[in-house]
């Protein structure tokens, strides 16, 4: 497959844009009825105010708390939560063959990776990252999330660009084995923020005019914009085509046109299923329950109104309009009662307005433990035994156990190569191509929900010692309990600092 022309990009890109638009109902929903503020489907002007949709907060607080959770267990700031290295095929390998295989021999290779690892984890402490990834966990939640990884040309910013992407602004295409080949992001940009971001740029005559006109003070103008990236699988070393397109219903012009050995968007999904590109996640898995919970949080509100204002009668000589039924509503009437009754009275309204309180608790317990916001009680209180923070731990996987293995594939392992290849791009590390294949070299994951599934193994060894405890004392477990060997391993299952 060749470059696309701009007529062929054109047709492609409306293609998409159709095919992004059959799916938007399903996500627009559930983001307007759990995170309101980041719905961006009708969003048309900046601070636009939207329609309360949305009565119980509940499911936004549980998508907040469970993007933050990845963001500090999965993917911490301040912790070592990535590690490049040997894999499992590398170290059973004779050091003959694995350096035939790749020209190094099996120290160089493990020493060149540990300073990789070392660059790697500088790019990811930094405050882009954090910050998009947040994001990009929020959107995950949903079904799929989306991140922009950049090189950046300003010498005075970090040499890698983390920028999320709304779920409403792209969509990706499935290739062959199920692997995502093709993305676009449609979004907006001023004339001469084009020519910064994208020195590279091919501005057309008209927006060179423009970005004239606002430099002597005209009104700016946003343009246009979709960012497609596509494999071309005619290229072996750089099959990865990034093209910016001044898009729209009459005309495509192509302004940025590079090529790279990884996709520059990186958008994992939660789960799908066949025949669809976009994923699904918890949130719409629990739509049923946040439907539910909306509406009796909905009329609970409009009883306690009507409760506290009431609705009132007022007696008239003239023709009854027509009836509003709302608090401190007054319908005009004929009479009160005999001989007219008093010429203000209140109508019978509703006055218990607890009726959904059971069920509400209910569907909440529901709506958190499927977005994944049942953590166990906090630390802080009564001493805890060990084994409650190794159940805690594992807690942290248990949650989000259906989602993590795609996680791990579409987002560590493409994120890990992506930096990787903009670091070697801009000479920062000199690995001459260093491929990640899960094989010879692989990615690992250190963070303590990554590390999660160890936390079994570290539980039989603390069910041990206090088993026998309890069976012969003190003395028994210290005979047969090597403590020295025991500390040491538990520390390298749970990732602990030598």
């Amino acid at each position: 497959m060749a470059q696309w022309t701009e007529e062929q990009a054109k047709k492609v890109i409306s293609r998409a844009h159709s095919d992004k638009s059959a799916s938007d109902e399903i996500y627009r929903e559930a983001v307007e009825l759990t995170f309101p503020d980041r719905e961006n489907w009708t969003k048309r002007d900046e601070g636009q105010s939207r329609a309360a949709h949305s009565w119980d907060s509940t499911p936004q607080v549980s998508v907040i708390r469970a993007a933050n959770r990845l963001s500090a267990d999965f993917t911490p700031q301040f912790v070592p939560w990535v590690e490049i290295g040997l894999g499992s095929a590398a170290k059973l390998m004779p050091d003959e063959a694995f350096e035939a295989a790749t020209g190094k021999s099996k120290k160089a290779a493990k020493q060149e990776l540990e300073n990789v690892t070392s660059v790697v984890r500088a790019i990811l402490a930094g405050p882009g990252f954090p910050t998009a990834s947040n994001e990009l966990y929020i959107d995950w939640h949903f079904g799929q999330g989306g991140m922009s990884v950049m090189p950046n040309d300003d010498p005075l910013d970090a040499p890698v660009l983390f920028q999320s992407m709304p779920l409403s602004h792209f969509y990706a295409y499935e290739g062959p084995n199920g692997k995502l080949d093709r993305w676009f992001f449609w979004h907006e940009k001023r004339a001469d923020v084009i020519e910064q971001e994208w020195p590279d740029a091919k501005l057309t005559t008209e927006l060179q005019e423009q970005i004239a006109s606002e430099a002597e003070g005209g009104k700016p103008k946003m343009v246009k914009l979709c960012a497609v990236v596509y494999r071309d699988y005619d290229e072996k070393e750089r099959s990865y085509r990034y093209e910016l397109f001044e898009h729209s219903a009459r005309k495509c012009n192509r302004l940025v046109e590079r090529q790279s050995r990884t996709p520059q968007f990186v958008t994992p999904r939660y789960s799908k299923l066949s025949g669809e590109n976009r994923g699904r996640g918890p949130v719409l898995f629990a739509m049923p329950d946040i439907r539910t919970a909306n509406k009796i949080v909905e009329m609970t509100l409009r009883a306690a109104a009507l409760a506290v204002g009431g609705v009132y009668t007022a007696t008239e000589n003239g023709i009854n309009g027509p009836v509003r039924i709302k608090p401190l509503a007054v319908m005009k009437v004929r009479s009160n009662g005999g001989p007219n009754g008093p010429s203000l009275q209140r109508l019978d309204t509703p006055q218990r307005i607890d009726f959904g309180e059971l069920l509400l608790e209910n569907l909440h317990e529901s709506i958190k433990k499927v977005i994944g916001d049942n953590s166990l009680p906090p630390e802080a209180g009564p001493i805890r035994t060990a084994t409650e923070f190794v159940q805690r731990a594992r807690e942290l996987v248990s949650d989000q156990a259906g989602g993590l293995g795609r996680l791990y594939a579409e987002f560590v392992i493409p994120l890990v190569q992506r930096i990787v290849d903009i670091l070697e791009g801009k000479m920062l590390l000199q690995t001459d191509g260093l491929k990640i294949d899960q094989f010879l070299i692989e990615v690992r994951m250190l963070s303590p929900m990554a590390k999660g599934e160890q936390m079994s193994e570290v539980e039989n060894i603390v069910r041990f010692i206090e088993m026998l405890k309890m069976l012969g004392g003190e003395e028994v477990a210290a005979i047969k309990v090597n403590v020295d060997a025991a500390v040491d391993v538990m520390a390298e299952l749970m990732n602990v600092p030598q």
